[in-house]
C-alpha cells in the first residue's frame, strides 16, 4: 500500500502546532494515537535525512523551523 504523504504532513504539522497524539488521532479518524505517533516519526526521519525533500515537505520544515 502505498504512503498519502499528505496524510504524514498534516499530522506532522498537527503536531508542530501543540497537539497531542490522541488530539491529532481523533481529527484524522484513528483509533489510537499510534497511527498518528508512526507517521510523525516517519517525517522527522525524512527531514532529517540527507536524501533530496519534496517541495512541500521543504515548505512545511521553512514555516515550523524554528521548532525544528
Amino acid at each position: 500500500m502505498r504512503k498519502n504523504l499528505k496524510h504524514y504532513y498534516q499530522a506532522w504539522e498537527l503536531r508542530q502546532q501543540g497537539k497531542k497524539l490522541h488530539e491529532i488521532a481523533q481529527i484524522m479518524g484513528f483509533k489510537s494515537g499510534e497511527n498518528a505517533r508512526r507517521m510523525i516519526a516517519f517525517v522527522d526521519f525524512k527531514i532529517a535525512s540527507n536524501q533530496p525533500k519534496s517541495n512541500e515537505l521543504k515548505k512545511l520544515v521553512l514555516k515550523y523551523q524554528a521548532s525544528v
